[in-house]
């Protein structure tokens, strides 16, 4: 099952490539934006920019394919990470090979005085696009922001593309459409500071900035705050400007309206890196705002453990509130006690400072003691008709 699901996943990777690559030539042969020259006339600016468009397609079908195969799946877990990673990439690699076809075969009627094959200029800049993304869908296919950055980077350039060709129909004007540039101006007389046209130079700029501040965004608030994140981007411009830099050998002096687009092309990288840090700097300072701070906490001395005895201790009694009656100091003092009738009772009973010795028999064993009372020592005898010296006869 695991194997019919890598063989699956990347078959998937190698169509999803080609049906990419397949349709945004046909919309870019469609538009107009990709032509080759037919006469030795037509300008370098149309054979460069066919061939920066050719360069940029391939390399973006490639990250495609990867990156939406990628997303079917669950990523592969542990030491299989890597290799899974490269077979997407290598798939979607094998499956953009139909975009270079589809460049080389047109390519075969271009007329150039610089070469005897324009076929294989053209589709060795195809295959150089391929490797670019070859390397970026292996870092993509994994990367959710870097993905997102790319999508967004190629919406924008075939929105573009789409805009200027319509503003083209509409005003009946010759505007010169490149790949991440719109001439607003005449190709003709255009207007210029420097070598760069600034109106195209700063829509650029800020696209770049605003894609790589948005893309980024998602990611940034589901906390993956990392380098990954910060840098991405950068990612889809600097496909673009790869996709210039290849063409350096094949620029001159006299580079027309496309020297405006290949000068900016570095600085937009600069401007989608810029933005995708600032979305992890800005949720990464929110956040610290919201974190509540830690009050530190006193901590008492541990309690010394008991030592073990075997023995069970019960727990101590809990000691009883003091009643009113005893907290309470009497005001008065108690009456004294009435004295016993008999002195010899109140003898026995009145408490003496010694402890009585104790009573032994004849047997030398402690005798209990007595609490009978003994008689007194001479006891009042009370007498029965007394002789009364008042009666007669006596």
């Amino acid at each position: 099952m695991a194997e019919n699901g890598w063989t699956t996943q990347a078959a998937t990777a190698a169509g999803i490539a080609a049906g990419t690559g397949a349709a945004q030539l046909g919309l870019g042969y469609g538009l107009g934006v990709i032509t080759w020259p037919v006469t030795l006339s037509d300008a370098d600016s149309v054979w460069l920019g066919s061939l920066g468009w050719a360069t940029w397609i391939t390399a973006s079908a490639t990250v495609l394919g990867a990156v939406i195969a990628g997303r079917l799946r669950a990523e592969r877990p542990g030491r299989w990470r890597a290799l899974w990673r490269f077979a997407l990439a290598a798939a979607s690699a094998v499956g953009a090979l139909v975009s270079v076809v589809l460049v080389a075969l047109p390519a075969r009627s271009a007329v150039r005085a610089d070469t005897l094959s324009p076929q294989l200029v053209a589709s060795g800049y195809a295959l150089a696009g391929l490797l670019a993304g070859l390397v970026v869908a292996f870092w993509a296919v994994s990367s959710t922001p870097v993905a997102a950055n790319l999508i967004g980077t190629a919406l924008w350039l075939w929105t573009l593309a789409i805009t200027g060709v319509v503003a083209e129909l509409v005003t009946g004007r010759d505007f010169a459409t490149y790949l991440t540039s719109w001439q607003f101006a005449e190709s003709v007389s255009p207007v210029r500071y420097g070598g760069i046209y600034w109106p195209s130079a700063l829509l650029t700029l800020v696209a770049a900035f605003v894609i790589g501040l948005v893309a980024a965004g998602p990611a940034a608030l589901r906390g993956e705050l990392g380098l990954g994140t910060a840098i991405s981007g950068a990612v889809g411009p600097l496909l673009v400007a790869f996709s210039f830099l290849t063409l350096a050998p094949l620029l001159t002096e006299a580079m027309g309206p496309l020297q405006s687009a290949y000068l900016i092309a570095p600085y937009a990288v600069l401007a989608g890196l810029a933005g995708s840090a600032l979305t992890v700097a800005l949720v990464t300072g929110r956040r610290g705002r919201l974190t509540p701070v830690p009050v530190p906490k006193t901590e008492s001395a541990p309690a010394k453990p008991a030592k073990a005895t075997g023995r069970v201790t019960a727990p101590a009694p809990a000691k009883a509130a003091p009643s009113a009656k005893t907290d309470a100091k009497p005001d008065a003092k108690p009456d004294a006690k009435p004295a016993p009738a008999d002195p010899e009772i109140a003898e026995a009973s009145r408490p003496s400072g010694r402890t009585p010795a104790k009573r032994r028999n004849g047997n030398g064993d402690t005798a209990p003691r007595s609490t009978i009372t003994p008689p007194p020592a001479s006891p009042t005898v009370a007498r029965i008709n007394p002789d009364d010296p008042k009666k007669p006869g006596k």
